[in-house]
């Protein structure tokens, strides 16, 4: 997922720390929206406002990578972390791979992405291939 860490290294030499919301306008055009990590209820808006038919995404980028969340027909919502060589997948800890996280675990993983120094522990983190 190379495409999280040029986003993120972009514009800018060394890391900007920015909670963002990319959203699709159609025929390759994207329009951000960002905000500080310290608001929390704006991110809290963009995730309850995401949905398969919406073509949007909400990402969280840290110094230790960039977490995104991603709503497609599949699943409700995945949580993908990539450090810009590694890209895994969220799952709630001692579930399968084709479990979903519920919005609710989702919140958490983003929220926890928002104020740690880390990355989130919480969910198990599996490869992503």
């Amino acid at each position: 997922m190379g495409w999280l860490r040029r986003r993120r290294d972009a514009d800018v030499p060394g890391v900007v720390e920015v909670a963002e919301r990319l959203i699709g306008t159609g025929r390759s055009g994207v329009a951000a929206e960002t905000c500080e990590l310290t608001d929390s209820a704006t991110v809290r808006r963009w995730l309850f406002e995401l949905s398969a038919d919406r073509d949007q995404q909400v990402l969280v980028h840290r110094s230790w990578g960039s977490l995104a969340v991603v709503p497609d027909r599949k699943r409700a919502a995945s949580v993908i972390l990539s450090d810009g060589e590694h890209s895994w997948f969220a799952v709630a800890p001692g579930a399968d791979d084709k479990a979903e996280l519920t919005p609710e675990q989702i919140e958490r993983v983003v929220i926890d992405a928002l104020g740690g120094s880390s990355r989130p522990r919480w969910p198990d983190w599996r490869p992503l291939t």
